[in-house]
């Protein structure tokens, strides 16, 4: 298994015999080029010194050392960290031989020491083991007990046997006791049931009806209770909901009305937008027709330039055509006086540089498309004038081009201004006109908060004045200045008894009649009126039972509204009185029963008159309610 250490030498060591072996194929390769660079002639100097000089086997062998001084350090470095790795691994083991004697020697103490705490409690535990012998029952309590818990836990249980026992006797004395009682009342029943079976016959059957009687009764009241109490409480129901009907339907008519302004609004911006979208694909379309005409005005505009460059450039064809023409013409007359004068000799030399001249003037013909040496002349000749003429086009087209570049950058931007700049108009314009529309509604609701308000207050107003004049009209009847209270009371009384409406008096109190009804002060002025009868009325009550009376009037207010709306059909009839004896003492047949019975009012009939009386209560809270 080898180390680290030893895996970094062997990695250190093959990159250094790679750059040896890469070292040598770099100076074959070196080798090869410098052999195929050098020069064909035999006179031919070396153009630059060869890359490597002999100097190269010296620096091979110093790599060489290195690596091996290298390896050998680390060969070094292996044998010290094995010989730390050996006297490491000897103290841990003497270490660990050390900790094992001093475990064993602990150990060793524990179990003496556990030996003697078991001998110190095998007391307790052996009166402990006695008792669970004896009571084997008691085991599950007694197993890990000291001998005094023991004791305690059996004392607690003999005491709570023993209060068991007291409880037991007790409730034994008791039961005697409830048993001679119930044989005494058993033995009394027994005594008046003989004398019932050996009395008069007649007595037996009148108690034995009027059991059955009393039996009917108890039934019919609990019926009765049951159906009142079930009407009381969808009464009650009933109330609460009438209560919060009108609230509710408030709720609901103002949610419906808040809807509706919702939606309107919601059509309005919708209408809006659409008008929006549509301006806006209108601006488009209107942008986009004239970057189309800008296009076609550049494109024709282009096209003739093309144009004119086109001409001029065949004018200047011709031009360079005629010119060559009459320069051919000069040259061959110049030819013909040359020939006339040179000699055969010169001719010949001549015809040997002119066929030099030719094969060159063919390849420049070659190289720049020209047929005739005359016009590659006057063409280098005038290479000059064209390449300014090309440099001066040149600049003007890239300036052309650049300022039609800018020119299109501008119009790009100028469309993109347009199509922001036309929106952002647009949403600031709408933003303007919402904040408008809101500062409108926000006026209009403010101005709607106060008209509703306005008209609660004169509904409140109309409701209280109809308050007043109502309860002046109830109060007609008392005087402030008339009688005493205790003579003005006895009167008032007896028609609330009597369930009467009080009737209008021709001899009212002076101080209503002066009271204009379209006076400023006619509310205060009725108000105070008002508080001075409520406080004489209350003055008459303080000496009388209010509750009593109140409760009497109740009861006649319920009763006159149940009779006033029974239907036609259901009327009363008075039955004729009893004598005590037929009452209690006298032979009823089952005819009579019957009789007794369509008295007593149905369910039916009840449940009529409930609904009739809850009506009649809505209808007249709705009445108070409307202004």
């Amino acid at each position: 298994m080898t180390s680290p250490l030893c895996r970094a030498a062997s990695a250190n060591a093959l990159p250094s015999q790679d750059q040896i072996s890469t070292s040598s194929k770099a100076k074959g390769t070196i080798k090869a080029e410098a052999k195929h660079r050098h020069p064909r002639g035999k006179g031919a100097a070396q153009a630059w010194p060869p890359l490597h000089s002999k100097k190269g086997p010296v620096y091979a062998s110093r790599g060489k050392s290195a690596v091996h001084t290298q390896v050998a350090e680390l060969q070094r470095k292996i044998q010290l960290l094995e010989g730390d790795r050996k006297a490491f691994y000897e103290s841990s083991q003497w270490n660990i031989k050390k900790n094992q004697e001093t475990i064993n020697q602990l150990r060793e103490q524990t179990r003496v020491l556990q030996l003697q705490l078991t001998d110190l409690l095998q007391g307790d535990e052996k009166v402990v083991q006695a008792v669970i012998r004896e009571w084997k029952s008691e085991k599950p309590y007694l197993k890990n007990r000291t001998g005094q818990q023991a004791l305690e836990h059996l004392d607690h249980q003999l005491s709570d046997k023993v209060k068991q026992l007291n409880a037991l006797r007790h409730q034994v004395a008791l039961r005697q006791k409830w048993l001679e009682e119930l044989q005494l009342q058993h033995s009394l029943r027994e005594l008046e049931i003989a004398e019932a079976q050996d009395g008069n016959s007649e007595v037996a059957k009148t108690l034995r009806n009027l059991e059955n009687r009393l039996e009917k009764a108890r039934m019919k009241a609990e019926e009765a209770e049951h159906i009142t109490n079930v009407y009381l409480q969808l009464k009650a129901y009933l109330q609460e909901e009438s209560l919060h009907l009108e609230n509710r339907l408030d709720f609901m008519e103002a949610e419906v009305v808040k809807t509706k302004h919702e939606l309107e609004e919601l059509h309005v911006v919708n209408q809006e937008a659409l008008n929006a979208r549509d301006i806006a694909k209108n601006q488009l379309q209107y942008l986009e027709e004239t970057v189309f005409r800008e296009r076609k005005k550049r494109e024709r505009y282009i096209t003739e330039c093309k144009k004119r460059a086109e001409e001029k450039k065949v004018q200047n064809e011709r031009m360079e055509r005629k010119q060559t023409q009459r320069e051919h013409l000069l040259l061959q007359s110049d030819d013909t006086i040359q020939d006339s004068l040179r000699t055969k000799e010169e001719e010949l030399q001549r015809r040997w540089s002119m066929y030099q001249m030719e094969v060159l003037f063919g390849k420049v013909k070659d190289a720049t498309g020209v047929a005739e040496t005359h016009a590659v002349v006057r063409r280098f000749l005038a290479q000059g004038d064209t390449f300014t003429q090309l440099e001066t086009l040149k600049s003007e087209n890239e300036q052309t081009l650049l300022r039609l570049k800018q020119e299109k950058q501008r119009l790009q931007r100028e469309l993109e201004n347009l199509k922001y700049s036309g929106e952002a108009t647009l949403v600031s314009e709408q933003k303007l006109q919402s904040e408008l529309q809101q500062r409108l509604k926000a006026e209009e609701q403010r101005q709607a908060e106060a008209q509703s308000q306005l008209e609660r207050v004169t509904r409140a107003l109309e409701i209280l004045k109809e308050g007043l004049e109502h309860l002046a009209s109830k109060l007609d009847r008392v005087t402030v200045t008339g009688l005493a209270p205790d003579e003005a009371l006895p009167s008032i009384s007896q028609d609330l008894r009597g369930g009467a409406a009080p009737q209008p008096q021709e001899a009212r109190s002076s101080a209503v009649k002066e009271l204009n009804p379209k006076a400023d002060d006619y509310l205060v002025n009725l108000l105070g009126f008002v508080e001075e009868k409520l406080l004489k009325l209350q003055a008459q009550l303080e000496s009388h039972n209010v509750p009593e009376m109140l409760r009497n009037i109740a009861d006649r207010e319920f009763y006159a509204s149940l009779e006033g709306k029974l239907p036609t059909y259901n009327t009363r009839i008075a039955l004729p009185l009893t004598s005590p004896k037929d009452k209690f003492f006298g032979q009823y047949d089952e005819e009579e029963t019957e009789d007794e019975d369509n008295d007593v009012v149905t369910r039916a009939e009840l449940k009529i008159r409930s609904q009739k009386l809850i009506e009649s209560r809505s209808k007249r809270r709705k009445r108070s309610r409307r202004p």
